[in-house]
C-alpha cells in the first residue's frame, strides 16, 4: 500500500534553487520541473485509482456474501417458522375433528370459527390450507389414504384426514384424503 502523507511530502520537499525572477531559462527549467512534478502525480494517481478499485471489489464481493448470508440465514428461519405455524395447524386440525365428532354444539361451532379463522390468518402470510371435502381428486394436491363406496361421483374428497399445505405457491404437503370409489354395483338377480 502507499503510504500518501509520505509520497506526497516527498513531492511537496523538492528542493528548488532560486531563479531569478524574469529570466527565460528559469522559466523553461521551472516548466520541465513542474512537468516532472505531474508526470509523478499522475503516476501516483493512476496507482492510487487502482489500488482503490481493488478495495472497491473486495469490499464488493465481502459485502455480496455478507447479504447472501444474511438472506439465507432469514430464508432457513421463514421456513422453520412456517413449518411451525403448520404443526401448531396441525394440533388445531386434530381439536377441530375431535370438536366435529364430540356432538357438543357450542364446542363445534367455536372450534370452526377457530379454525376459519386461522386459515385467514395463515392466508395473510402466503400459507394456503388445502384440500376440502366435496372437491374432485387432484394428485398434485391430495394423497390418497382410503377409498370407498359412496353416492358422489367417483374420485371426489368424501373426507380430509390431514389439511395440506402451500407457500407460496409451492406445495409444503399434500393433503391426506379419502376419495368416492363410486356406487357398487347392483347384484343382477338370477332370473329362473
Amino acid at each position: 500500500m502507499i503510504d500518501f502523507e509520505t509520497e506526497l511530502n516527498k513531492l511537496l520537499s523538492r528542493e528548488i534553487e532560486p531563479l531569478p525572477r524574469f529570466g527565460i531559462a528559469t522559466a523553461v527549467e521551472m516548466a520541465a520541473l513542474g512537468q516532472d512534478i505531474l508526470k509523478d502525480l499522475q503516476k501516483k494517481q493512476t496507482d492510487v485509482s487502482l489500488q482503490v478499485e481493488e478495495i472497491y471489489d473486495i469490499l464488493k464481493e465481502q459485502d455480496t456474501k455478507v447479504l447472501e448470508a444474511a438472506y439465507a440465514a432469514e430464508k432457513e428461519r421463514a421456513d422453520k417458522l412456517v413449518l411451525a405455524a403448520i404443526a401448531i395447524c396441525d394440533l388445531l386440525e386434530v381439536f377441530y375433528t375431535f370438536a366435529r365428532q364430540s356432538g357438543n354444539e357450542a364446542l363445534n361451532h367455536q372450534a370452526g370459527i377457530l379454525w376459519e379463522q386461522s386459515g385467514y390468518r395463515l392466508y395473510e402470510n402466503n400459507i394456503v390450507r388445502i384440500g376440502a371435502e366435496g372437491q374432485p381428486l387432484n394428485p398434485q394436491i391430495h394423497t390418497v389414504q382410503k377409498s370407498v363406496e359412496s353416492h358422489l361421483p367417483c374420485e371426489q374428497v368424501l373426507e380430509v384426514l390431514q389439511s395440506g399445505y402451500l407457500y407460496k405457491n409451492a406445495i409444503i404437503r399434500k393433503a391426506a384424503v379419502v376419495v368416492s370409489g363410486g356406487q357398487a354395483e347392483p347384484e343382477e338377480k338370477d332370473s329362473e
